[in-house]
């Protein structure tokens, strides 16, 4: 008999794998068909197919200009063209999709901010505090593909090399690991976010940017002791501009919702009980929109230990796009939408710390690590050695519990019947 349940359990097991949904996913191209190659030296443009059985996602990087990441939901049939004249030149609607696009959602991060948090709050919501703005355009980058062992997962590498014309030291650089998915799972990097056959993971690490943003000389790079902290600012904390854009227009004020899903299992993200996520109207009315997840921990050392760890601060008052500034031109939400970009996006601003981390110069290291993907967000769930654990927890003292009665109430029958064979 234990063998059939067994054997049941197995073919229960490998029929919902079967049935779990996946998408096959591409090797990534990075610049294809862009001509002359110097021409296209940075990682400009990349890209992801992620096929399904009715429809296939475009996973769409770039780190020109300000850096963007999207996804777009389109008909199987569906191909990415791209002008690279009118794209090099930065002109609106050189990148677009020849047939059946349904949907699209993205992030783009025109500027990096360093600013003094004199109330020590790790957060950018006083526009008192003394700030200087860092386009992504004083950035350049380069690119490595990630191997690709399966047809599940594809994973770019971008790093900065340099800062308004100079060579960045070996230390001292914005790291970038961009991972798109074609199945259920888990991340394997800390904090452990829930990945789809719709989503993928963005990571991104603040090393060491602790560069003289006030020098006039070629000493940009000079360190700053604590003392003086960074720039001259005492507190020093980063944070950036975030653009969240969507093919649904959204820029009215209730458009975009920032919400909280709440658990009490940090099996996967040791000490964080929270999942923080944006999502669109449709996302929220019809499971057809876009959505970014992530947990509330940013962390502070490479070996991401929850003692060392921060909060990243999402403003929640998002704002309507204004101008569209020289990054978000030269960036792949611009190419795409072009002056319609106006009409799509909602802004707002993202900053890491929290009350008594000592400030970025405590370690000079910050991550944000998010989840980009089509569809509802994915819930958190208890994971099957939790469910076991927490069954054996409660079985096994109510299994003890119930054969102790039936011991109790058997001997108790028995010492009824032996009392009325000796009456």
């Amino acid at each position: 008999m234990s063998r059939r349940i067994l054997l049941l359990l197995v073919v229960l097991c490998v029929g919902l794998a079967a049935a779990e949904p996946s998408r096959n996913v591409s090797s990534p191209e990075v610049n294809q068909g862009c001509s002359p190659a110097k021409e296209c030296a940075e990682p400009m443009l990349m890209s992801v197919i992620a096929e399904g059985q009715n429809d296939s996602l475009y996973h769409v990087w770039g780190a020109h200009g300000a850096p963007t990441f999207l996804v777009a939901k389109t008909d199987l049939a569906t191909s990415l063209r791209v002008n690279w004249t009118g794209f090099l030149a930065a002109e609106p609607n050189s990148l677009f999709f020849e047939g059946g696009l349904k949907h699209i959602f993205g992030i783009a991060i025109p500027n990096l901010i360093l600013f003094n948090d004199t109330d020590d709050s790790g957060k950018l919501d006083n526009p008192d505090k003394a700030q200087i703005i860092v386009p992504m355009t004083d950035f350049t980058w380069k690119y490595e593909v990630g191997s690709k062992n399966s047809v599940r997962e594809a994973r770019i590498v971008l790093e900065t090399i340099t800062f308004r014309g100079e060579s960045l030291p070996n230390d001292t650089k914005i790291h970038i690991e961009v991972t798109a998915y074609g199945k259920n799972g888990r991340s394997s990097v800390l904090p452990h976010l829930i990945r789809t056959p719709n989503s993928a993971q963005l990571d991104m690490v603040l090393d060491n940017l602790v560069f003289d943003l006030n020098s006039t000389c070629n000493e940009t790079f000079k360190k700053e002791d604590k003392a003086n902290g960074v720039s001259g600012f005492i507190n020093p904390r980063w944070a950036m501009d975030l653009i969240v854009f969507s093919s649904e227009n959204i820029t009215a004020e209730d458009d975009i919702q920032l919400s909280t899903q709440k658990s009490l299992d940090d099996e996967n993200t040791p000490g964080v009980f929270h999942l923080d996520e944006i999502t669109t109207p449709l996302t929220r009315m019809y499971n057809h929109g876009g959505y970014m997840q992530w947990r509330p921990v940013s962390y502070q050392n490479s070996k991401r230990e929850i003692s060392k760890a921060t909060t990243p601060n999402v403003n929640a008052n998002f704002t309507s796009l204004k101008e569209i500034s020289v990054p978000l031109k030269e960036s792949l939400a611009y190419a795409i939408f072009g002056e319609d970009l106006k009409e799509m996006t909602a802004t707002t601003v993202i900053s890491f710390g929290q009350s008594k981390d000592e400030f970025y110069t405590a370690h000079n290291y910050t991550t944000w690590t998010v989840a980009l993907g089509e569809g509802y967000p994915p819930k958190e769930t208890f994971s099957t050695m939790v469910i076991i654990v927490i069954s054996l927890g409660i079985g096994i003292p109510s299994l003890m519990f119930i054969i102790g009665g039936i011991v109790i109430a058997h001997r108790k029958c028995h010492s009824s019947s032996n009392v009325l064979i000796v009456n």
